[in-house]
């Protein structure tokens, strides 16, 4: 019998009134056909955008009120999830919506590192609305911050109702926090989300395009920092998947997030790692073409961290391995 298909999961986020609901329901109408799942992350008694999704059955939503889903233990997340499938078995696709105050980074981390969702289901990516209308006065908090932080496509939405030169601001603000996300500026919500099954290798092309060139970007005001760090040669893949659990976890508090791409010995394929809050994912990437540079690529993004000494300690793993 062929192993059931992992279902794949799209998380919403962005800061209130940046359009999530819009998006979302431009994604249900662009993909009829397929037996989606909601689940909305709300605070409050009742969650009033449930009752604006365009089309969905009621069985087919699920609402966490109170922002449950990131202040909740790790198990009922991940037990909840699960009962969602043995009751919708039919399945194609999971749509989680985040609270607009929250971080994102619980909701991704079971994805990660949780055994019975990764059998489960397959993380196509984060996305992240920001408001340009609002996003230059709103001052942007830690949790809008980590928002964009941790998204893999983030949308500038209300376009229309922005001047080009604060557009440009915010573009700079976004990629200072953000270097390697795929950034798309609309309006009301809207993007050419037909087909939802190709948005994880979508992102992952956009991804290892960016990476392979050089950026600079200035540091965040607040303090968060951004920075790429190459070396060459081919890894051995246990001692390095050891050593980048090992790194993650002990970086936790001050790393929100790492993301790159490395080369292991024997392997014809890229591998894509990433690291959040501590949980690490390590999945195949494209076919490695012989005429390229061949360098392994980490990015990260945290809260006053030095390069300088994680340049070390990524030294001190290399001359070990050696």
């Amino acid at each position: 019998m062929p192993e059931k298909l992992k279902i794949p999961v799209l998380i919403v986020t962005g800061f209130l009134g940046s359009g999530k609901t819009s998006f979302i329901n431009h994604v249900l109408m662009q993909n009829k056909g397929l037996k989606i799942g909601l689940i909305e992350n709300e605070f409050g008694d009742v969650s009033i955008d449930s009752a604006l999704m365009y089309g969905l059955q009621p069985e087919s939503i699920v609402e966490l009120n109170n922002g449950c889903i990131c202040c909740s233990i790790f198990n009922e997340f991940s037990l909840a999830l699960q009962e969602l499938v043995k009751k919708h078995d039919h399945l194609e696709q999971l749509i989680i919506e985040t609270t607009g105050i929250a971080d994102p980074g619980p909701i991704i981390q079971p994805f990660f590192e949780d055994p019975d969702l990764i059998r489960l289901f397959e993380l196509s990516g984060t996305v992240c609305l920001v408001d340009a209308m609002n996003f230059q006065e709103q001052s942007p908090g830690f949790e809008q911050q980590k928002q964009i932080i941790l998204s893999d496509l983030i949308i500038i939405n209300k376009i229309n109702t922005t001047f080009t030169s604060q557009l440009s601001v915010i573009r700079k603000r976004i990629l200072a926090l953000n270097p390697t996300a795929k950034l798309v500026e609309t309006n009301f919500g809207w993007i050419d989300g037909s087909q939802l099954h190709i948005m994880q290798p979508n992102l992952q092309d956009e991804f290892l395009r960016k990476i392979r060139k050089p950026m600079y970007f200035e540091s965040d005001p607040a303090g968060f920092h951004s920075f790429t760090i190459r070396f060459g040669g081919t890894l051995n893949e246990t001692t390095f998947c050891e050593w980048f659990r090992y790194f993650s976890s002990i970086h936790k508090k001050d790393i929100f997030r790492i993301k790159g791409i490395v080369r292991f010995s024997g392997n014809p394929m890229h591998t894509i790692v990433q690291a959040v809050g501590g949980a690490t994912s390590i999945i195949e990437g494209s076919v490695i073409n012989p005429y390229e540079p061949g360098e392994n690529v980490l990015v990260f993004i945290g809260k006053e961290i030095s390069k300088f000494e994680i340049e070390k300690e990524i030294q001190h793993f290399l001359a070990q391995e050696k």
